[in-house]
């Protein structure tokens, strides 16, 4: 109970708009980096070979750089979707709906947050799990 009460307020979490905003870019480079990284291996070895894919991906540097994008997805994430639930999921917005639903903003807010926070983590424990199996 005590942790549905932590996620329902993580409005008091010290998130500061310009360190947001500039994690949100920051992350988004460093990804279209991993694609373009990617999309260059592909170009320079035609043709393209399951050996040759097998020594790409067994690489100590391809490991952590995949590792890295692991973190980053669900960080990227996180920030656009807690955007989104602080602005949409509040009294205001829900009473647009309906008067009774917005008394339970903070706990539908809440909820959203817990739910895309435990899918984030799922997912990353995954990916990690398959990149170091």
């Amino acid at each position: 109970m005590v942790f549905v009460d932590i996620v329902c307020h993580l409005d008091v979490l010290p998130m500061i708009g310009s360190t947001l905003f500039f994690a949100q870019r920051f992350s988004a480079v460093f990804l279209l980096a991993y694609v373009i990284w990617l999309i260059t291996f592909f170009i320079f070895n035609q043709p393209f070979e399951f050996s040759t894919w097998v020594q790409f991906t067994n690489q100590q540097k391809f490991l952590i750089f995949t590792s890295a994008v692991a973190l980053i997805i669900p960080l990227h994430a996180f920030i656009g979707l807690w955007t989104i639930g602080t602005d949409y999921f509040t009294q205001r917005t829900l009473g647009f709906l309906n008067n009774r639903l917005s008394q339970y903003a903070g706990l539908i807010r809440g909820a959203y947050t817990f739910l895309f926070t435990i899918w984030g983590f799922l997912i990353v424990f995954f990916i990690l799990f398959i990149i170091w199996s």
